[in-house]
């Protein structure tokens, strides 16, 4: 751990400071919710983890989507990726009355029976970044197909492979459905196009960044011939990356996953990383906060729906009720520091 980057220190800085305050709980439990400010509607978005890469720059397109909407926007969420302090902070916003919240569950079990009571209270309850299928929710506002996140996040690293050898995989909480589909998604992919590969060590499931790290360490020492690990959280990419820097392995253990620009950009530029896959995340934000307004405003959604802010249209299953936003986008050392978030 001595040799943490700067990288990784700036992530743990940052959840540090965000457990400072709280949402109607004891200090250093969460992180406090930032409100727009404004009249109008009051829609809120509670995050996964507050205080990372990711979901402040989800808060950014949010923000704006709300002020030009008319509506104050608050987004709030846990300082690590705690599933009952998430469900806390839910009940709290359900509480002080918000007209619409979004939530990236943690676990969708627990979240279930607070997403139908607030339901019956009137408010308008989406998912957004991670979804509920079995609660109340009344859309879920997805990045992109978990078919396409895992084909291609599994297309990067069989590249890197050579398409053959042992990979590991780093995911986030065990209960997150989402990361879940992406790691079947990316599984299946594995067994029908590149039967060469072989996943090692099960998958190993954390809920922060020095977890990550340990678990990929962990990885490399009982598997030598170990040749990539997928990061699935952009909670564990950093970590991830960062244990097979210390090892001594870039260029040997290939790193792809699911993490911000960002949050990858020193490990893909310095070639510990090969690729990230994730989407424009600002763009996920500004989606989330118009899906919340459309039904405030009892609109329906179209089977393509322009939203301003984005530039191509978004499709709508009504069968699922998903709003998917478009297709993944990969981040290499071509086109990385293009983004900032």
């Amino acid at each position: 751990m001595r040799n943490i980057s700067a990288g990784l220190v700036a992530v743990f800085t940052a959840v540090a400071l965000a457990a400072c305050s709280t949402v109607g709980g004891p200090a250093g439990q969460s992180a406090a919710p930032d409100t727009g400010g404004g009249e109008g509607p009051k829609v809120a978005f509670v995050s996964q983890v507050e205080g990372v890469p990711y979901f402040s720059a989800f808060k950014e397109g949010a923000e704006k989507t709300a002020q030009s909407l008319g509506m104050s926007y608050t987004q709030a969420g846990p300082s690590t990726a705690d599933a009952t302090e998430q469900l806390r902070i839910f009940n709290s916003l359900v509480q002080q009355g918000y007209d619409a919240i979004a939530v990236s569950p943690l676990d969708p079990r627990s979240m279930n029976p607070a997403i139908a009571a607030a339901r019956r209270k009137g408010i308008v309850v989406i998912t957004s970044d991670a979804d509920a299928p079995d609660s109340e929710r009344q859309v879920f506002v997805q990045q992109a197909s978990d078919a396409a996140l895992g084909a291609t996040v599994m297309d990067e690293i069989a590249k890197a492979m050579g398409g053959t050898g042992e990979y590991g995989i780093v995911s986030g909480a065990a209960d997150t459905q989402t990361f879940n589909s992406w790691v079947a998604e990316a599984r299946k992919r594995q067994e029908s196009t590149y039967p060469a590969l072989e996943l090692v060590g099960g998958v190993r499931y954390t809920t922060d960044t020095a977890q990550a790290l340990k678990e990929a360490q962990d990885l490399m020492t009982a598997y030598p011939d170990l040749k990539a690990i997928i990061a699935v959280p952009s909670t564990a990419v950093p970590g991830v990356a960062q244990a097979v820097q210390n090892a001594g392995k870039a260029g040997k253990v290939a790193v792809s996953g699911f993490g911000s620009p960002r949050t990858a950009r020193t490990y893909v530029e310095s070639g510990v990383m090969t690729s990230t896959v994730l989407w424009d995340v600002p763009n996920l934000g500004v989606l989330t906060v118009w899906a919340m307004k459309q039904l405030l405003d009892g609109k329906e959604f179209a089977a393509k729906n322009t939203v301003p802010g984005l530039k191509d249209p978004v499709e709508y299953s009504a069968a699922t009720t998903t709003l998917v936003m478009g297709p993944p986008m990969v981040f290499t050392k071509a086109n990385i520091a293009q983004y900032d978030y």
